[in-house]
């Protein structure tokens, strides 16, 4: 039987991650949901939700090394989520388990949103975008783990009552 609480880190991680990069870089997300609000809101939730992806780590293990650049606002936000979910699940293994199923529940999300709205999500799995889309999901496994592994532990033991 699932806990509560794991189900709640979820829920909450999910919820998070539909505003979370748009409070760690506001700058350059605002003016594209602007634009998209006005015609189609489909297209602006799911521009807020992919942006979560947007983090290539691996162009950034095969590029300059900065440690400025490695502190990118998606990120932080997923270390965030995955904080977030990670403490509410409590437990070291109920905080990875709840940060790694927002990151599948987040993607597959942004998919079918994506889908809805008419965004071109061939042209991200093909070519060149390939790389980059597989290490923004990657960053934001890494991110979410990294996250949840944390908030597990701060949290402490998960205890169940009978």
């Amino acid at each position: 039987m699932a806990s509560y609480r794991l189900i709640l880190g979820i829920i909450t991680g999910i919820i998070l991650s539909f505003f979370s990069v748009f409070f760690f870089n506001m700058e350059s997300l605002i003016n594209q949901i602007h634009t998209y609000a006005g015609s189609d809101l489909l297209k602006a939730i799911a521009l807020l939700v992919g942006a979560n992806f947007k983090f290539d780590i691996i162009a950034f293990f095969s590029g300059s090394l900065t440690v400025s650049g490695f502190f990118a606002a998606q990120l932080l936000a997923w270390l965030f989520i995955g904080y977030i979910s990670g403490t509410i699940a409590k437990g070291l293994r109920r905080g990875i388990i709840s940060s790694v199923l927002v990151v599948v529940v987040v993607l597959l999300i942004w998919i079918i949103i994506s889908i809805i709205s008419g965004v071109d999500l061939m042209a991200l799995f093909q070519g060149n975008q390939l790389t980059e889309t597989l290490g923004g999901i990657f960053s934001a496994f890494l991110g979410a783990f990294t996250g949840g592994l944390i908030g597990g532990l701060i949290s402490g033991p998960y205890e169940e009552f009978y």
